[in-house]
């Protein structure tokens, strides 16, 4: 398989560089957000401007970063209110076709500009379909994953009002069984698609498609790390590798997937917390991370939610208690500065 892979990818001898530069990542900055269960956000990848779309509590919020300011950040929101009342954004990504962010909700793919308007695309989420839920976007490149795998489709992104499909696959013609369930995806310059997989053994692993041939995508592989916890994709780093995080709320880990298949850990300086999500800069000179405050104390047994839920009703009428199990604090988005031996 290894061999496969290989033959849609550069060699690169640097590629053993990028643990170490991760690892010597700097913290610059952190900003804490308004939300304490989830926030969902990708960067521009723009020459001219490093920007953060994120979906704070359900609003979304434009940043700019400072980087010659100690990457401050700067908002540029305009309006303070939710710009979707009744819809739920499941992801964003960022277009270099159209130079601009686009957001997926559960019934609509639209997009951000500048005066923080919502234009819709030229998408229309048919009647009984499953609703959207996740993503991958590269250059005119765009799947999207409706119902957790139900159907994956290929769109060729021309313009706001182009919006072509190429093929759409189901579960079974991708060798999936109905019970399979295929989450967030992440797509590569080498038109390489990663998708997070919770097979209906409980099982989480990672497969890699090549989409090149738009009538059937071929699988390269499928990565099991073998760990304790399983693995989400994150992103693409050059190469075929892919950097990874551990499925939450299990041991927190980084990883980064050489394209041999070889998994190997990356632990940064600062550790608390779990990671929910992370983006490289378009020079990657910068990493940011979505993470939690703290980590859970310890692991929740399903019986043991009644006896939690009970005590937060007693405490109510008593001095407040530190219920083990709840996560504390809002969740902090955080800045590094990488060496340059990542670019």
């Amino acid at each position: 398989m290894g061999s496969i892979i290989s033959s849609y990818c550069l060699s690169s001898s640097n590629d053993n560089l990028i643990s170490s530069s991760l690892i010597s990542s700097q913290l610059v900055h952190r900003h804490t957000l308004s939300t304490c269960y989830d926030a969902i956000f990708d960067i521009s990848l723009s020459s001219k401007l490093n920007s953060i779309l994120i979906s704070d509590d359900g609003k979304l919020r434009l940043f700019n970063i400072d980087l010659e300011n100690g990457c401050q950040l700067i908002e540029k929101t305009i309006l303070s209110t939710k710009l979707l009342t009744h819809e739920q954004v499941q992801d964003i990504q960022w277009s270099t076709k159209l130079d601009r962010f686009l957001i997926l909700t559960s019934k609509r793919l639209t997009t951000f500009d500048n005066e923080n308007n919502l234009i819709d695309l030229n998408l229309v989420l048919e009647k009984g379909s499953p609703p959207f839920w996740r993503m991958a976007c590269w250059s005119s490149h765009l799947i999207l994953n409706l119902g957790l795998g139900t159907s994956i489709r290929y769109y060729r992104l021309v313009s706001l009002t182009s919006l072509p499909l190429i093929t759409s696959l189901t579960r079974s013609s991708l060798g999936y069984t109905n019970s399979d369930l295929l989450s967030s995806l992440a797509l590569s310059p080498q038109l390489i698609l990663a998708i997070n997989v919770e097979l209906n053994n409980n099982r989480h692993v990672l497969d890699l498609f090549s989409i090149n041939d738009t009538s059937k995508f071929h699988r390269l592989k499928r990565i099991d790390s073998n760990e304790p916890c399983s693995l989400d994709i994150i992103t693409s780093l050059r190469n075929c590798t892919w950097l990874c995080k551990s499925h939450w709320p299990s041991d927190d880990c980084l990883c980064i997937i050489e394209s041999n298949g070889q998994v190997n850990k990356v632990k940064l300086q600062e550790e608390n917390g779990y990671i929910l999500n992370l983006r490289l800069l378009a020079d990657r000179s910068h990493l940011i991370i979505i993470r939690t405050p703290n980590k859970l104390p310890k692991e929740i047994d399903v019986t043991e939610l009644n006896r939690i839920e009970q005590a937060e009703e007693q405490s109510i009428h008593r001095p407040r208690e530190k219920i083990i199990g709840k996560l504390p604090g809002n969740l902090l988005l955080e800045i590094y500065k990488i060496p340059s031996t990542l670019k």
